[in-house]
C-alpha cells in the first residue's frame, strides 16, 4: 500500500507527521460528507412549506462548511509538512547510505539514476502529500461518507450508490497498470534519445572526419522516433480508462436517477417521497468526485514510481563490515591471498591471485587487455569484495576495515579523470583540504601541473569548466596526479596515470616517483619502459592468473613473456622523427633508428 511505502520512507522518528496529515484529512472528509448531508432536512423543510425549520438548520450547515475550510486548511498544511519532512529526510537517507556502497555500483548507469532522483524525482515524490493525497481522499472518502449517511434516508438508494465504489476500484486499478507500463517504455525511450542526442551533439567530428554525419543523425532520428511513438502508445493506453471512468460516472449518475425515480413511483407515503427528491441533490456529491479519481492516477503514479526509484537504492547492499571491527594497520603492505573475482557468473577476471606488495616498495603491474589489471587495483581500494580469497593491508582484512579508514590509507588514480566545476585550486585541494601552500606546490611540481600553473593567466585560481572541459586531457590527469599525491595517503595506486602526457612529462613524472621510492606502497600500472624498469617487482597478468613476477634483470633472464615485451617496446622507442622539412611521401630517409 502506498501510504505504507510512505510511511517507511519517512522512517519511525517521523511517521507520526504522516499519520496526523491522515487523521486530520480524514476528519475532513468526514465532516465534508456529513455537511453536504445537511441539505436533505433542509430541502425537506422547503418542499413542505416550512422554511423557518429550513433556516434553523442552516446553522448546522454554516458551522459544517466553517469546520471543513478549517481542518482542509491545517490538513493541507500537514501535507506540505510531510513533504518538506520527506524532503530532508530522503535527501539525508539517500546521502548516507549512498556513501555507505561499494565503489563498484557507481556505475554510469546508477550514477545518472541516482542524479535524477536527487533532483526530479524526489521533487515528484514530494507531490504525493502535497498535491495528490488530499484531493484523492476529498474524491473517495467524502462520497463514501454520504452514502452511508444515505443509508439512514433509504437503504435501497444507499445500495445502489456503494456499487459504483467497487466499480470505480476497477477503473483506478486499471488505470494505474496500464499507466506503469507505458510510463516504463517513455521513460526508457526518453533516457534513449537523450543518450543519442549526447551522443550526436559531441561526436561530430568524428562523424564528419569519417563520413558519417548521415548515419549518426539516422540513429538519432530513430531514437526520436522511438520516443514518439512510447508517447504514442502511452496516450491510447492511458486514455480508455479516463474514458470509461467519465462513462461509469454517467451511467451511475443515470442509475440512481432511474433508482429514485421507481422508489418514488413504487411510494405513496408523501414524506418519503420528499426525502427522495431532496436525495436528487445529494447523487451529484456523490457522482461528480468519483469522476476524478482516474484523472489523479497519473500524478499518483509518477510518484510511486520515483518511489520505487528510491527504494531501489536504498535496498541497495553496502559492503559488509565483518565484526569485530578492526584499528587501522600500522604497517603499509598490501596482500591478495588466492583472490578469485567475475563481473558475471562463470566468467572469472581473476583466478586464484595471491601476490604481496611489500611496504614502502613500487610493483609494477603488466598485462594484456582485459587481463584484471585494473580490476586488481578497484578490489585493493574495496570497490567490491573478492568472490573467493581475502585482500589486506598490514595484515588486516580489508573487510573488518571501516570504509573511511580504509580511504585514509589509499590514494588512486584511475584511467578515467574527473574534475569537479571550480578552480583548479579546489580541484587539487580535494585530496587534503588542510595542505600548505608548500604542500600544494609541492604536488603540482611532481604531478608536472605546475607549468600548467604557469602557462595560465589566473593560474591556480584558473576556472577547469565541467568536469574540467577548459582542461586538455593530459591536464585533467595532472590535475588528478597532484590531487592524489597531496593525500599523501601511504599507499598510491596508479592505473595509467600518466597515459595522458607527452613524452618530457611522463620522463619528469616517473622521476617524481622515484623520489616517493622507500616512502609509500606503490602499486603502478603503466607502459612506461623507465617506471617498469625500476621497480622493485615486476608482476605479469595473463589469462587472469599471474604468470610472471620478479625484478627486471630475473624477468628479463627467464626470457618469458615480460622479455618479449621488453624486447618490441625498446624497439619502437628507439625511433624518432628527425623533422619535415622537405620531407615527401615516398622520402623514408628522415625515419631513422636512434641508438
Amino acid at each position: 500500500m502506498i501510504i505504507r511505502r510512505l510511511a517507511r520512507l519517512l522512517g519511525p522518528d517521523h511517521e507520526s507527521v504522516l499519520r496526523r496529515y491522515l487523521w486530520l484529512m480524514l476528519v475532513c472528509c468526514i465532516v465534508q460528507g456529513l455537511t453536504f448531508v445537511l441539505v436533505v432536512p433542509i430541502m425537506q423543510a422547503l418542499l413542505v412549506g416550512d422554511p423557518g425549520l429550513a433556516a434553523w438548520w442552516l446553522l448546522p450547515l454554516a458551522l459544517g462548511t466553517i469546520m471543513t475550510w478549517s481542518l482542509n486548511y491545517v490538513a493541507t498544511l500537514r501535507g506540505f509538512q510531510v513533504a518538506i519532512t520527506l524532503l530532508e529526510i530522503l535527501r539525508h537517507r539517500i546521502g548516507e547510505h549512498v556513501v555507505s556502497l561499494p565503489l563498484g555500483w557507481f556505475t554510469p548507469l546508477n550514477a545518472g539514476r541516482l542524479g535524477l532522483i536527487l533532483s526530479q524525482g524526489v521533487m515528484d515524490l514530494l507531490g504525493l502529500p502535497a498535491h495528490q493525497l488530499t484531493p484523492l481522499m476529498r474524491a473517495t472518502v467524502t462520497p463514501l461518507v454520504v452514502v452511508v449517511a444515505m443509508a439512514f434516508f433509504d437503504w435501497r438508494l444507499a445500495a445502489m450508490a456503494a456499487i459504483i465504489f467497487p466499480a470505480i476500484a476497477v477503473v483506478y486499478w486499471w488505470a494505474g497498470r496500464l499507466g506503469r507500463a507505458a510510463d516504463r517504455a517513455v521513460a526508457d525511450a526518453a533516457a534513449e534519445a537523450g543518450d543519442r542526442m549526447v551522443e550526436f551533439a559531441q561526436n561530430q567530428v568524428v562523424l564528419r572526419a569519417y563520413g558519417c554525419g548521415e548515419r549518426g543523425y539516422a540513429l538519432f532520428d530513430a531514437a526520436l522516433v522511438g520516443q514518439s511513438r512510447a508517447n504514442r502508445r502511452q496516450l491510447w493506453l492511458v486514455l480508455p480508462p479516463l474514458l470509461a471512468n467519465s462513462w461509469l460516472a454517467q451511467l451511475s449518475f443515470l442509475t440512481l436517477m432511474a433508482g429514485i425515480t421507481w422508489l418514488a413511483i413504487g411510494n405513496a407515503y408523501p414524506g418519503h417521497l420528499v426525502t427522495l427528491i431532496a436525495m436528487l441533490v445529494l447523487i451529484n456529491r456523490v457522482v461528480d468526485p468519483l469522476t476524478e479519481v482516474a484523472s489523479y492516477s497519473a500524478g499518483i503514479r509518477m510518484a510511486t514510481a520515483q518511489m520505487e526509484a528510491v527504494e531501489a537504492i536504498l535496498i541497495a547492499e553496502p559492503l559488509p563490515v565483518n565484526r569485530p571491527v578492526q584499528d587501522a594497520p600500522t604497517e603499509w603492505d598490501v596482500e591478495l591471498d588466492q583472490v578469485g573475482f567475475s563481473y558475471q557468473p562463470g566468467k572469472p577476471v581473476l583466478d586464484a591471485i595471491s601476490l604481496r606488495l611489500p611496504a614502502n616498495t613500487t610493483t609494477a603491474l603488466l598485462g594484456t587487455s582485459g587481463s584484471g589489471k585494473s580490476t586488481i587495483l578497484q578490489l585493493i581500494a574495496r570497490f567490491s569484495d573478492p568472490d573467493s580469497g581475502t585482500v589486506r593491508i598490514g595484515g588486516v582484512d580489508l573487510r573488518q576495515l571501516e570504509s573511511a579508514e580504509l580511504m585514509r590509507l589509499i590514494s588512486p588514480v584511475f584511467q578515467d579523470t574527473y574534475l569537479f566545476s571550480g578552480t583548479l585550486r579546489d580541484n587539487v585541494l580535494l585530496g587534503r583540504l588542510t595542505a600548505s601552500e608548500q604542500e600544494l606546490q609541492r604536488a603540482a611540481e611532481l604531478a608536472r601541473l605546475d607549468d600548467v600553473i604557469a602557462r595560465l593567466p589566473a593560474g591556480w585560481e584558473s576556472p577547469v569548466g565541467e568536469r574540467g572541459s577548459l582542461l586538455s586531457g593530459g591536464e585533467r590527469q595532472r590535475v588528478c596526479i597532484a590531487r592524489a599525491l597531496l593525500k599523501d595517503a601511504p599507499i598510491l595506486l596508479l592505473d595509467e596515470a600518466a597515459s595522458g602526457l607527452d613524452g618530457e612529462n611522463q620522463s619528469a613524472f616517473t622521476e617524481g616517483l622515484r623520489m616517493l621510492h622507500g616512502r609509500k606502497t606503490l602499486l603502478v600500472i603503466t607502459h612506461q619502459l623507465d617506471a617498469i624498469r625500476t621497480a622493485d617487482q615486476i608482476v605479469v597478468l595473463d589469462n587472469h592468473r599471474i604468470v610472471e613476477q620478479g625484478t627486471h634483470p630475473q624477468l628479463l633472464a627467464a626470457d618469458g613473456r615480460y622479455a618479449a615485451f621488453w624486447r618490441a617496446r625498446s624497439a619502437s622507442a628507439g625511433w624518432r622523427l628527425h623533422g619535415f622539412r622537405n620531407y615527401t611521401t615516398s622520402d623514408r630517409s628522415r625515419y631513422a633508428p636512434v641508438s
